[in-house]
């Protein structure tokens, strides 16, 4: 037994010197990336007040790099000269002493050997850290221009992730930071473009927040969680997180719009419905509620229901194209539906009373096809020619029919 103890002494010892000749060897390095190679290879010899430390000096080290480099920079800058300088060191200098100052905050925030907890620098770290955490928005941005996005990714998404860092967060009021949702922005798109897709998303969130950027920050948040779409559980997972979106934001139609697409997708025609009819409870003067209410409502072929519904939609928004042009497929297909069934048998033709109502939904049709013909004549939006074509044919305008033809053949 008592031999068996010698030797747990020895091999602590043993570890403790090894500990104590890489803390060394760390504090010896003459560079960032000889730091962090060290600590890498003895971080499970080291204690947290050992790898606070070590953090601390690869802190030392890729702050002197960017201090040297800003200098000449900004030495540059105030002299008009053109002295050269390692701008691309500079700014992976000042990303590693952000990443660096994390990790030595997490663990000089950790327990020391005797239990306690007594931080040494926070304090320092947070102060001299400013500049360098300021200049990851120019590191960002050039890297994004160089279309380098895990590059602008990781500058633009540390200067996010560093806003409510606890390193920072001491040290009285903070002050607003006009910057963050737009950089939060940037984040989000450089993730999106690497294809970090819950990166993407993570970032747009906090963009959202900001009223300048919300709308374009939505698309990427959007576009990255349909991107995550794999599995059935995937497909939950997005439909929870546009049910929580909707929920703190009811009067805004993109989420609307997206749950109503989510039931669509999946064949639960009852539950848009049901969204539907409460989302017109909720907000009466939602356009897209109007809208999708009258789409469901022409997809029965209930045609005087859908216009109902349609009009209500375009009462609120007279430039909605979409909706004007499904009001014209409303009419022109009643006025077929009704010539259809009340036609005689024999003759094929309608009684003067029912000609009129036959004739009357066709020049509704025509006056809300021209309609949205006036607003995108190139069909960039909406393909009115055929539609309008048959309106015409059908009410036997025989000129009108030809020059939408002539459209339709180009």
């Amino acid at each position: 037994m008592k031999k068996l103890m010698i030797m747990a002494i020895m091999a602590c010892a043993a570890t403790s010197t090894f500990a104590q000749d890489a803390v060394k060897q760390i504090m010896g390095a003459k560079d960032y990336t000889e730091a962090i190679g060290l600590i890498e290879s003895s971080a499970s010899s080291l204690s947290n007040e050992d790898k606070a430390k070590a953090y601390n000096k690869v802190v030392d080290l890729a702050l002197a790099k960017f201090d040297k480099e800003s200098q000449i920079a900004l030495t540059n800058q105030v002299t008009k000269k053109n002295d050269p300088y390692d701008k691309e060191g500079m700014n992976k200098a000042a990303l590693q002493a952000l990443k660096a100052a994390i990790e030595c905050d997490k663990y000089d925030n950790m327990p020391n050997e005797k239990g306690k907890v007594k931080p040494k620098f926070r304090k320092t770290n947070a102060t001299r850290l400013q500049g360098a955490r300021a200049s990851l928005i120019n590191a960002g941005q050039d890297a994004f221009n160089a279309k380098d996005f895990n590059g602008a990714m990781a500058d633009f998404g540390m200067y996010v992730d560093t806003k409510d860092a606890p390193l920072f967060a001491e040290g009285g009021e903070k002050k607003e930071d006009p910057y963050f949702g737009q950089i939060s922005y940037f984040a989000s798109l450089a993730a999106y473009n690497a294809q970090d897709f819950p990166s993407a998303s993570r970032y747009a969130g906090y963009a959202m927040q900001d009223t300048a950027s919300a709308s374009d920050a939505l698309d990427i948040k959007i576009l990255s969680m349909k991107a995550q779409l794999k599995t059935k559980e995937d497909s939950l997972k997005y439909a929870e997180e546009v049910k929580e979106l909707y929920n703190k934001d009811p009067k805004n139609d993109r989420f609307f719009a997206l749950l109503t697409e989510y039931y669509a997708n999946t064949g639960d025609n009852a539950g848009k419905a049901k969204l539907i009819e409460e989302q017109l409870v909720k907000n009466p003067e939602s356009k897209m509620a109007w809208a999708l209410k009258g789409e469901m409502e022409m997809g029965e072929h209930k045609w005087e229901d859908a216009i109902k519904s349609y009009k209500k939609s375009v009462e609120l928004d007279p430039t909605f194209i979409q909706v004007l042009y499904n009001i014209g497929v409303c009419y022109n297909s009643k006025a077929i539906e009704f010539k259809n069934k009340e036609a005689n048998e024999r003759t094929g033709q309608l009684t003067p009373d029912k000609q009129e109502i036959y004739n009357n939904d066709l020049k509704e049709s025509v006056s809300y096809l021209e309609k949205v013909r006036a607003q995108d004549p190139d069909r960039a939006m909406v393909n009115w020619a055929y539609t309008l074509f048959q309106a015409y044919s059908l009410l036997g305008d025989e000129a009108k029919a030809k020059e939408i033809e002539a459209i339709l053949s180009k």
